[in-house]
């Protein structure tokens, strides 16, 4: 029997040893997997940080970009709204002084064509004052000689009609 308990105590020496050998490989593969899953999650963590850090500085750097564009907005609209205003005040006053001048140039047209207008008429009637009076004159004397020669003709035939 010595053999055979030799045989069996080298069997239960290996199986043994290999059973530690194995143990010691899962325990470290346990440990490996542990420290692995660990580190993923210490990385995870850490990008999780940064991440959150990352799009804190993105919604920051989206909100003061917005409100630079509404600034520059605002500036642009309130400065294009002054020289627009400056444009129509700048208009109305060239269209202002434009008919006062075209207005002026107009009276004073209006006046010098009344004035030749009243001249003309003046002259109208101080013309046609003389030919009616010419007029009037020489139908007078064309009635005073045709009565003079009526009464001429007509004392003649009196004188001879009824001598005297």
């Amino acid at each position: 029997m010595g053999r055979l308990t030799d045989d069996m105590a080298q069997l239960r020496r290996n199986i043994d040893g290999s059973r530690e050998s194995r143990l010691a490989q899962q325990n470290a593969r346990v440990s490996s997997v542990c420290s692995q899953i660990a580190g993923f999650a210490a990385a995870r963590a850490r990008d999780g940080q940064q991440d959150a850090y990352a799009r804190a500085a993105f919604v920051t750097g989206n909100a003061n970009d917005i409100n630079r564009l509404l600034n520059d907005f605002r500036n642009n609209r309130r400065l294009a709204g002054q020289q627009a205003h400056e444009d129509r005040a700048a208009f109305v006053g060239n269209v202002s002084k434009d008919t006062r001048d075209l207005l002026g140039g107009f009276n004073a047209d209006r006046r010098s064509m009344a004035e030749r207008s009243s001249k003309d008429r003046s002259d109208f009637i101080a013309n046609l004052t003389n030919g009616v009076a010419a007029f009037i004159n020489e139908a007078s004397q064309d009635r005073a000689d045709a009565h003079a020669v009526f009464f001429g003709i007509a004392a003649s035939k009196k004188k001879t009609v009824f001598p005297v």
